[in-house]
């Protein structure tokens, strides 16, 4: 897909894998996105049809609905129109949302619900859009987790701590890399995660390495935050943690196929998916974007196979 002449062309190679087939007059981005959709649509088909526990679709529908409650949130604050950021593939109705951002919550999840009113409560401390994308991306990954644990199975509650730990580590080396105030990250680290994310907001804020090296001592994690840290000394870029970071997770994701007898292949295979399609979406942008070849390879994560 990398290495194809235009987007088009990157498309085509996903409809040889078994992609659904989009019409050469019809090749756009919006086109392409909606074919990508249609992808996603056939694994939570294939979910319900194999899986006798329906709630492992929520691993992706969760996804979309939060990232549809950030969207109307953004519209209904900027007066924009959310039309072309929604996804289709949440399951709650544009309606129901629109309705508790007006104060008429009734229609909303306790979750969501919660979500919103964290949103409220920091918005009026910091009217700036990112506090939006942290409270609603944090309530996402404590759904997530929550889910897990519902489900009870132990992979994929290790699975989802994984991930939280990773994207923890990752938004305290990039506040570190920014310089963001103690606040904010306070707020952007996520509960659950096997690294206590208080002790990492104290780290933050006392700004040695040492402070950072003692959280994560035990953990396995101590090489990937020492090499981060060494690169923000050296005002490098940290694509290579997030490479690394990210390779740990695919192997994670490997090691589900193994187990013999169990629901883990099946949830393997689910992660898997969503980190291919994940990976689609990233080419087929840098690609209509001009980013060179070799600038998107960087990007990618290392695919199950």
């Amino acid at each position: 897909m990398i290495d194809a002449s235009d987007v088009s062309g990157a498309f085509k190679v996903l409809e040889e894998a078994g992609y659904i087939q989009v019409a050469a007059c019809a090749k756009d981005l919006l086109s392409i996105d909606e074919a990508l959709d249609q992808e996603e649509l056939k694994l939570l088909q294939f979910i319900e049809e194999t899986s006798p526990d329906k709630r492992l679709s929520r691993l992706i529908t969760l996804r979309h609905d939060y990232h549809n409650l950030k969207v109307l949130l953004k519209a209904n604050i900027f007066d924009v129109s959310p039309v072309m950021a929604m996804s289709r593939l949440g399951t709650l109705s544009e309606d129901a949302i629109c309705k508790a951002i007006n104060g008429e919550m009734r229609e909303l999840p306790a979750e969501f619900r919660s979500a919103l009113k964290k949103v409220r409560a920091l918005y009026s401390q910091r009217s700036s859009p990112e506090v939006i994308d942290i409270v609603i991306d944090r309530a996402m990954h404590e759904a997530l987790l929550d889910l897990a644990q519902t489900v009870g199975i132990q992979f994929l509650i290790r699975y989802v701590k994984t991930e939280i730990d990773f994207l923890n580590l990752l938004i305290f080396l990039r506040a570190r890399k920014m310089r963001r105030d103690t606040w904010l990250v306070e707020h952007a680290l996520v509960a659950g995660g096997n690294i206590d994310h208080r002790r990492l907001s104290q780290a933050y804020e006392d700004e040695s390495q040492d402070a950072l090296m003692d959280v994560l001592s035990g953990t396995g994690y101590e090489f990937v935050a020492r090499r981060g840290l060494n690169l923000l000394e050296e005002g490098g870029s940290l694509s290579e943690i997030e490479g690394f970071l990210e390779e740990i997770i695919s192997g994670l994701i490997r090691e589900a196929r193994y187990v013999p007898l169990g629901p883990e292949p099946l949830i393997g295979y689910i992660l898997a998916k969503q980190q291919e399609l994940r990976i689609a979406r990233l080419v087929i942008a840098g690609k209509a974007a001009g980013v060179a070849g070799d600038s998107i390879r960087e990007r990618l994560r290392d695919v199950y196979v």
